[in-house]
């Protein structure tokens, strides 16, 4: 089941099935997403699916403003590398990726939702201090995205 309208958002109760964020990505932007991974980047369709897991300590993602979240590059420990090839620099470079695409996963009492916030451009890189996975302090990369 899928719920329209919070703040612009589709939410979604499960991730495979007819009713399952999954499938509508594929029909809104026929690639098909990893639910493993945060950067999807899909090289024929010159495309990148970002995900953002809510309370993922090492990261500093912020999607409160749906017209300008925050994105925070791939890498768990030291300082991360724009030009990390799988990635990073896949979704930062203008001739391979040409649409953005961004959703959210929420646990709430057990229960997982998925919620699309739809399409953006990247508007400005910031670099700053932020704990990695292994606790220490390191450069992390925040992206300002905007909602197109």
């Amino acid at each position: 089941m899928n719920i329209t309208d919070f703040n612009g958002c589709i939410i979604f109760t499960q991730w495979g099935g007819s009713n399952g964020i999954e499938t509508f990505i594929k029909n809104t932007t026929n690639c098909k997403p990893y639910s493993g991974a945060g950067i999807n980047y899909r090289s024929v369709n010159k495309t990148t699916i970002l995900k953002s897991v809510d309370n993922t300590y090492y990261y500093d993602d912020n999607l409160t403003d749906i017209n300008n979240p925050k994105y925070t590059l791939f890498g768990h420990n030291g300082d991360q590398d724009e030009n990390e090839k799988k990635f990073n620099e896949p979704l930062l470079n203008n001739n391979k990726t040409k649409h953005i695409y961004l959703y959210r996963v929420i646990n709430i009492n057990r229960t997982k939702y998925y919620i699309w916030y739809g399409k953006y451009n990247i508007i400005k890189k910031t670099k700053k201090q932020h704990i990695g996975k292994d606790y220490r302090m390191r450069n992390i990369v925040v992206l300002t995205l905007q909602k197109i």
